[in-house]
């Protein structure tokens, strides 16, 4: 334990010396980048220069190593020395040639030291990214953006072409500058960093010694106080003087802090009053059973979509996407539990409780379809691929917590409820719809929302059978013309489970009349038809087995 004088000094000593730290790391990591910046952007500007100044066409007749000995040789050799000699801190200077089979040739070497020299068509083994990038178009300057190390030692290099008076690129020109030489910059600047690190932590340490006496004293008075307060001696008035704003305020809140304890006490008992600190728990290992509401969505034909876009606009479109998506479900209080690969996973009920939660996924499905339609025809506008959204809906009782080890949690949901959700999902694809419910989930929603039965599946995983829906409108926005599709298409499925093939069929048919493309209506009526001729055993259910995810 420590008195109160001693622990201001300590903390107001440490937080100046560990911010003079912090001010000094953060100046020299700014500095340092600053420095490495500007080393490129002079290198940038030395070898776009010198760049310029090369006859492309008499660097073009420099093909053999007997061509050293020429003239045009000696003359190019010599102007490069020039630049090298001008440009300030430039270790190397040369030119390189890409050859037919990919290789990259020396040309030119400024250097004069024999052992260092490289000569014209020997090949450059460490070539770097950032050079082969020199060699493509578009051309211009390039500078790496990290050190390389190759046989003659660590450097920073830029490259810019040479070009042909036709305008063809010829060669690079490559300029370096070692290692060592941005170092040193950096050394002065850290040495400068240093010292006015120092002086600020001093300056510091003193004020904050100074300012935690003038301090104390009156805190101290107040602890007193507080002390009081903590058996509820609340009675008594302390005579506390101060210049401080803070600590005077300090005095303020405390004395009313006493004046509405009286009057509380007045109200309660006392021991009331004890419970000071609220409890709060570490984030661990555990789960829970919950019913839950699961959701799951998919882009339909990700993989040909990808296909037809470059990477960067498919990941423009991908994080419009999951905003739009993500904001939809956090506005109808879902938990967003992950993204995977171009699906979403999310879930209502858990880590609090939610009242209608199967109705709130639903209207969550059915703004996400409004709004992906609309992204879309922004897609398409823009001369770029569609997204169409494949949802799946599932309510049911799930474990739901942190899951993981002691050092990484995830907080998710897993089981067969779970799986089941992601195989809704799946569905879709199978009967060509896009919002697909679960029995459960329709059972829960059926009196706010219009949904038409599909089918009873045992899908992939599970050998019972679930009736599943497609989630059609809140009903208080659907038309009469999605109220008679859905009663034709719910005839239609009981006549089916009836065994009554022909009426069954008679109804699918008069669904595909109005809504030709309706493929779940296509699934059954066909069905239909081959039940018609080879009947089913006499203990079927009406459950389809689906073998696949």
């Amino acid at each position: 334990m420590h008195t109160l004088r001693f622990s201001l000094g300590s903390a107001f000593t440490g937080i100046a010396v560990l911010s003079s730290i912090l001010f000094g790391v953060i100046t020299h990591i700014s500095v340092q980048s600053f420095v490495r910046q500007g080393v490129r952007e002079r290198l940038a500007d030395a070898v776009g220069l010198a760049a310029l100044q090369i006859d492309g066409n008499l660097h073009a007749q420099l093909r053999n190593p007997a061509d050293e000995a020429t003239p045009a040789f000696q003359n190019l050799r010599q102007r490069l020395k020039a630049f090298r000699n001008a440009a300030l801190d430039i270790r190397f200077a040369y030119t390189l040639r890409a050859t037919e089979s990919g290789k990259i040739v020396f040309v030119l070497d400024a250097e004069e030291d024999p052992s260092l020299v490289s000569h014209l068509g020997e090949v450059y083994d460490t070539v770097t990214p950032m050079m082969r990038q020199a060699f493509l178009r578009p051309y211009g300057v390039r500078v790496e953006q990290q050190f390389h190390t190759d046989q003659w030692g660590t450097f920073l290099s830029g490259y810019a072409p040479i070009f042909k008076e036709n305008g063809e690129l010829e060669a690079l020109l490559g300029m370096d500058i070692t290692a060592q030489k941005i170092i040193e910059y950096q050394r002065h600047y850290f040495r400068l960093t240093l010292l006015i690190s120092l002086g600020v932590c001093a300056l510091a340490v003193t004020l904050g010694v100074t300012f935690s006496r003038r301090l104390s004293q009156p805190l101290m008075a107040l602890e007193a106080d507080m002390s009081q307060i903590q058996v509820f001696d609340l009675d008594g008035r302390s005579e506390i003087r101060s210049r401080i704003l803070e600590v005077v305020r300090m005095k303020t809140a405390l004395e009313n802090m006493k004046s509405g304890l009286r009057s509380f006490r007045k109200y309660v008992p006392a021991d009331l009053v004890a419970e000071l600190i609220k409890l709060r728990k570490e984030a661990v290992l555990g789960v829970q059973k919950r019913e839950l509401t699961l959701f799951f969505s998919d882009i339909a034909n990700f993989t040909s979509i990808a296909e037809r876009i470059s990477p960067e606009q498919l990941a423009d479109n991908l994080g419009v996407y999951f905003e739009a998506i993500t904001t939809i479900l956090l506005q109808n209080q879902g938990t967003v539990d992950k993204f995977i690969g171009d699906a979403v996973m999310a879930f209502w009920g858990a880590p609090h409780p939610v009242a209608n939660h199967a109705a709130l996924a639903c209207r969550a499905a059915l703004q996400c379809r409004q709004r992906v339609n609309t992204l879309s025809a922004d897609f398409v506008q823009a001369n770029l691929p569609p997204f169409a959204t494949r949802m799946g809906i599932h309510t049911g009782e799930a474990i739901v917590g942190n899951i993981g080890y002691k050092d990484r949690l995830s907080y998710t949901a897993i089981g067969d409820t779970v799986n089941l959700a992601s195989r809704l999902e799946s569905l879709n694809r199978h009967y060509g719809t896009d919002i697909l419910i679960s029995e459960a989930t329709y059972n829960l929603v059926r009196h706010d929302y219009l949904a038409r039965p599909v089918d009873f599946v045992a899908v992939s995983g599970r050998s019972s059978g679930v009736k599943i829906y497609q989630l059609l409108a809140a009903r208080s926005e659907a038309t009469e013309d999605e109220f008679a599709y859905a009663s034709l298409c719910e005839e239609g499925i009981k006549l089916y489970w009836q065994r009554e093939w022909a009426s069954a069929r008679e109804r699918f048919r008069a669904v595909l009349t109005a809504r030709p493309d309706d493929r779940p209506a296509q699934i059954m009526a066909e069905r239909c038809a081959s039940y018609e001729k080879h009947p089913p055993a006499d203990d079927w259910q009406g459950i389809i087995t689906m073998a696949t995810k």
